[in-house]
């Protein structure tokens, strides 16, 4: 114990002159009257209570900003897993309704064209650097057959090349070994369109036909497989030599591959 006390004999010093100054006070309250250490004894006393009273203020207001933060960051969690969940939904109700302008699109072209046709979505793609094939999810259990025509509302698609029971493999107009008889719909000049894998070409034009950069090509319906008049590809460019007989056009399909997910088959 006396070790204790030299050990801390300054704060047991502080504390006694504490006591002292209160018990001063409070006896000089108690007689009604204030001798000379007045003021130094409530000089000394309001300096501790200013120290005390301004740590509990501390205190209790650094608790106060901590309940307060934690609740802010509690809220802003939920406020976000709200606008992410609000985002989800956003997302999947545009696919949806995407989706079916797509095949209401589909369908009114379905409508008005006389022609039996079946509605398939696009389940798988190929676009290799040998082919370019899609498939189908509706095979012969539907009446499709080998090389019926595949179109959208946008235009050909390609041809039906190989058939399963509930699938189907499709040639698209880009696929090397894709070839439909087409025709310029501005000036009727007619030509075979055959695939390039990236494009479309036109083969053997004459040096002397007609064909321009924007032209649209269509269907002739001369090769029996595709109906005539449906729009086929757009030429971008026209090339010409002296040196030959024919002239080099490359088309664009009006289709866009990439972006295809329903289509419609035509049956003969």
């Amino acid at each position: 114990m006396p070790g204790l006390i030299a050990k801390h004999k300054k704060g047991f010093f502080i504390l006694f002159l504490f006591i002292l100054l209160f018990w001063l006070v409070t006896v000089q309250v108690k007689n009604g009257r204030f001798s000379f250490m007045e003021k130094p004894v409530l000089a000394v006393a309001g300096f501790f209570e200013r120290i005390v009273t301004g740590t509990v203020n501390s205190v209790a207001s650094i608790g106060n900003r901590y309940v307060f933060l934690m609740r802010t960051v509690r809220e802003n969690e939920r406020l976000k897993e709200e606008v992410d969940r609000l985002r989800l939904e956003n997302a999947v109700m545009n696919e949806l309704l995407t989706e079916n302008e797509r095949l209401r699109d589909t369908l009114n072209f379905r409508r008005l064209n006389p022609l039996s046709s079946v509605v398939a979505q696009v389940i798988g793609k190929e676009m290799s650097p040998t082919s370019s094939t899609i498939t189908i999810n509706k095979g012969s259990s539907n009446g499709i057959e080998k090389d019926m025509a595949v179109i959208t509302p946008s235009g050909v698609v390609g041809r039906v090349q190989t058939v399963l029971p509930a699938l189907s493999k499709v040639l698209l107009l880009t696929d090397p070994g894709s070839t439909l008889a087409v025709r310029v719909q501005r000036n009727r000049e007619e030509g075979l369109l055959e695939g390039k894998l990236v494009n479309c070409a036109l083969k053997y034009v004459s040096y002397y036909a007609d064909m321009q950069q924007g032209d649209l090509l269509v269907t002739s319906g001369l090769d029996g497989i595709y109906p005539k008049g449906l729009p086929v590809a757009t030429i971008v460019r026209v090339t010409k030599r002296e040196a030959s007989a024919f002239q080099t056009v490359v088309a664009e399909p009006v289709v866009r591959f990439a972006r295809l997910e329903e289509v419609l088959v035509y049956k003969k």
